[in-house]
């Protein structure tokens, strides 16, 4: 069996705001959902904008058609960074986001202008100028389908890393949330104890027996003295056995190579040591399909490939490393673009949505329909 391309859809374009880094969920209801960064498009790429918010664009009619995009989440700190949205098993939908926070840039940091950017009246520039720096991550629930959400609630400290600035996103990033069996969420992500906050990252989990109301650390799960580990995506296959692809940098200054590799077969008690995978591109994203095969996607940036590819494992996952590439897409206009996320509509066919830069330099949402045939 192969796959093939059906459709390339775009989901979200709008003159003069840039939009990334999608999500995507079936709530509840069943409609779809995209929840995607949203900021003022500033000529080039931006992916920490202290006007980050999450945006989202609703489908009743199993992708045909799309809302209007609506917002779902700010910060009152600063902008958005990285997040990750998922359907829970008591009918809510569960965010989780990195932030970044807008401070006063008096006494911190020396600013010159030319001239004042804001009149007299308004006092000293160095009074008004504002910067941006890592923040403190947090997460907000939706009980109704994702037409409101409550207010955001902060993650508590993780122990021996840095919290907040200046290390990027540290606990909390882009990532999947695996519900288990017991009702127990884990939540993999990255964190480093450089107090610096340089990488590399290591790899991490959290957990929670509330359904998220309350999280703990539950320790480390990869990690190296040289290679750096981000923006997992988690998933359980039908014996039990749990994966952990990680975005993997072979070092701090080299860029992600491919995803690697963690597995626990006892529902995230302990963990494989990692191993890289011969999946090329980051981040990637699982979706365990109906029949429990396992539809990989990867965001791909390189020259003749930018965009992102899929693989599709049997169940168990034990072909990972042997499974056929297929291209998704491929023709983004320059490496600002991919993070792909998938869901199985009804018919059995997949909808994979990443973020796309047109020949205007923009970035939006797209989405691409593939089939098994």
């Amino acid at each position: 069996m192969s796959w093939r391309i059906l459709d390339h859809i775009t989901l979200y374009k709008e003159q003069g705001l840039y939009a990334a880094h999608p999500n995507i969920i079936r709530a509840p209801s069943g409609d779809l959902i995209i929840l995607f960064h949203r900021s003022p498009y500033l000529g080039y790429p931006h992916h920490s904008h202290p006007l980050f918010e999450v945006f989202s664009c609703r489908s009743i009619d199993e992708g045909k058609t799309w809302s209007q995009a609506l917002p779902v989440v700010s910060d009152h700190l600063g902008g958005i960074i990285d997040f990750g949205t998922h359907t829970l098993s008591d009918g809510s939908i569960f965010l989780h986001a990195s932030t970044n926070e807008l401070i006063p840039a008096k006494n911190i940091t020396e600013i010159s202008f030319s001239e004042s950017p804001h009149s007299k009246a308004i006092g000293n520039h160095e009074d008004s100028t504002w910067i941006s720096r890592p923040g403190i991550p947090f997460w907000v629930r939706s009980k109704d389908n994702g037409y409101s959400w409550s207010s955001p609630v902060r993650f508590p400290a993780i122990d021996n890393a840095v919290w907040g600035y200046p290390a990027e996103h540290s606990g909390v990033c882009r990532s999947g949330l695996l519900s288990l069996p017991n009702g127990r969420l884990l939540m993999p992500s990255k964190a480093t104890d450089n107090p610096g906050g340089e990488q590399p990252y290591f790899g991490m989990i959290r957990f929670s027996d509330d359904m998220g109301e309350t999280w703990k650390y539950g320790g480390r799960i990869a990690e190296d003295q040289i290679a750096h580990f981000s923006e997992p995506t988690i998933h359980q296959t039908p014996k039990g056995r749990i994966l952990a692809l990680y975005r993997f940098h072979p070092g701090p200054t080299t860029g992600a190579k491919c995803l690697a590799l963690v597995s626990s077969e006892d529902e995230g008690e302990t963990w494989s040591n990692w191993e890289t995978t011969s999946i090329s591109g980051s981040p990637g994203h699982m979706l365990g399909l109906r029949d429990g095969r396992i539809f990989i996607t990867v965001g791909t940036r390189w020259k003749g490939q930018r965009g992102c590819t899929a693989r599709v494992t049997e169940p168990e996952g034990t072909d990972l490393n042997s499974a056929t590439d297929f291209i998704i897409r491929s023709d983004a206009q320059n490496s600002d673009c991919g993070y792909p996320w998938s869901v199985e509509l009804n018919d059995g066919k997949i909808m994979v949505v990443y973020y796309y830069s047109y020949k205007d330099g923009s970035c939006g949402i797209e989405g691409t329909i593939v089939e098994e045939f």
